[in-house]
């Protein structure tokens, strides 16, 4: 007897952790929070918020970044992401955070579902150009994981010649209605 009730309690137990053991979405949020429950819950310092947006200054780790959280019309959130900084001007350096993160990302969320290396001609290069390219704008790295409820995305980018590392979290239920709220509300004013 004592032996079944010790199991039972132990199963008790477990289920107890599981049920309190909850998944999150990015950071220690959900899709389909509202704007209060990130500012509260959010450890980083608020920037600013704008247009359905909030944007704090923390970090990945030890690597500097911003974070964005984005809300839809109807204030849920439906994507959030990391815009990387680093303290050096140099491609080669990206390039080698871009791995580290990609190897990381894939670690966490198992192999991507793709990968892709383009440029602006639609020219094929090998890896060991991708920094001189990086630097004339030629090329966009992009590396894309899938879960259960979130699509993940790479990005390795220069725009006006400064280089982003951005890692993006986009749900696949939230966003498609944000899309369709926005929709929504460009054809009231058509």
């Amino acid at each position: 007897m004592r032996a079944g009730s010790f199991i039972t309690t132990v199963l008790l137990f477990l289920a107890g952790q599981q049920i309190m053991a909850q998944r999150f979405d990015f950071r220690t949020f959900t899709w389909g929070v509202d704007t209060a429950t990130v500012k509260n819950g959010e450890t980083a310092n608020l920037l600013y918020s704008k247009n359905n947006s909030l944007v704090y200054n923390g970090k990945l780790s030890n690597l500097e970044a911003k974070i964005i959280y984005d809300f839809s019309s109807t204030n849920q959130l439906y994507q959030a992401f990391y815009l990387v900084t680093l303290n050096s001007k140099t491609p080669e350096i990206y390039v080698d955070n871009f791995q580290m993160l990609q190897e990381l990302l894939t670690g966490k969320y198992g192999q991507p579902k793709s990968k892709s290396a383009f440029t602006i001609n639609g020219k094929v290069i090998s890896q060991d150009k991708w920094a001189s390219n990086l630097i004339s704008d030629n090329l966009n790295l992009e590396t894309k994981w899938k879960t259960a409820t979130t699509d993940i995305t790479l990005f390795l980018y220069s725009i006006n010649d400064e280089l982003c590392i951005e890692i993006r979290y986009t749900s696949t239920d939230f966003a498609k209605r944000a899309d369709a709220e926005k929709r929504k509300n460009i054809i009231k004013d058509l």
